[in-house]
């Protein structure tokens, strides 16, 4: 498996390094072909169109697990406070719905300081009210635990974490679908190479 990072520089965008050594490739090139060169081609097809499609399975499996192991971590912490700043404006049993959308006013790169404090400060009221396991913890620990990851270098805001998530999905679907030309183009080179024999040897249909 290649390794997986990825990183968001000091303009806001996101670096994904796979792990894979691709040198810059020309697609349509690498797809064309012509019969003159059909017998090199037909040699070297196999091993790029195995190279393609084992990038594809890497980047889906590093989408995959983003998914799993950042990206649903982060919406389960948020959204719990995202419930407490709903039941400190009033809502006794707020919807999964309103949470989410909570959790988006929140944790967006947006949402100034002073909303940041007054968010923090209205869940910590409710938190310690219902003994809800921050009894021990004071206002400045509640809240550096309730923005974990927009305090992270870089943030983890919610529109990075979206973009991150859309960036890997385009990857994969983008070398997936290389790849699946790739193997159509395997079928039009056996056929046209069986085609070319045939031609070669004046051979056709055998008649009893």
């Amino acid at each position: 498996m290649s390794d997986f990072k990825v990183s968001i520089d000091n303009k806001g965008l996101i670096n994904i390094a796979c792990g894979e050594i691709l040198p810059e490739t020309d697609i349509a090139e690498m797809l064309e072909f012509d019969e003159h060169r059909l017998e090199e081609l037909y040699q070297t097809h196999a091993a790029i169109q195995a190279r393609w499609e084992q990038m594809t399975i890497n980047l889906k499996d590093q989408h995959e697990r983003f998914k799993e192991e950042f990206e649903q971590k982060w919406w389960a912490h948020n959204r719990r406070f995202a419930k407490l700043v709903l039941i400190g404006y009033g809502e006794k049993t707020p919807t999964a719905g309103s949470i989410k959308d909570t959790t988006v006013l929140i944790y967006s790169n947006e949402t100034s300081q002073l909303e940041l404090d007054k968010f923090a400060d209205i869940a910590y009221q409710v938190a310690i009210k219902k003994t809800m396991g921050f009894s021990d913890v004071d206002i400045t620990g509640f809240t550096n635990l309730m923005y974990k990851y927009i305090n992270m270098t870089p943030p983890w805001h919610f529109e990075v974490l979206l973009n991150t998530v859309k960036t890997l999905e385009k990857n994969f679907l983008t070398f997936q679908n290389i790849a699946k030309r790739l193997d159509s183009r395997a079928y039009h080179m056996r056929d046209l190479k069986e085609l070319t024999m045939q031609r070669m040897g004046n051979t056709g249909p055998i008649h009893g």
